[in-house]
């Protein structure tokens, strides 16, 4: 039976222990790909393309706070996995 969750960013997922394991693993995998953009941010060859004003794909503030935001659902998911 499915039970909601609610992440400390405020959304909520609805989810049985396998849903939440599998929802585990892809956060995990986010923050892993946000880890290594951060690491890239200052590669000269990680540029945006468009209008010509960014110097960046991404802010350095946008990677930190995708980077806090998949550190908190883990945190979360791994709590709610182990309480199950």
């Amino acid at each position: 039976m499915k039970r909601n969750y609610r992440y400390s960013d405020g959304e909520f997922i609805n989810a049985n222990l396998d849903d939440l394991k599998n929802a585990l693993d892809i956060n995990e995998l986010y923050l892993q790909n946000y880890l290594e953009v951060a690491d890239e941010l200052d590669d000269p060859s990680y540029v945006a393309r468009g209008n010509g004003f960014c110097d960046a794909k991404f802010s350095e503030d946008f990677i930190d706070g995708q980077i806090a935001k998949y550190k908190a659902r883990i945190a979360d998911l791994t709590r709610w996995i182990s309480e199950y």
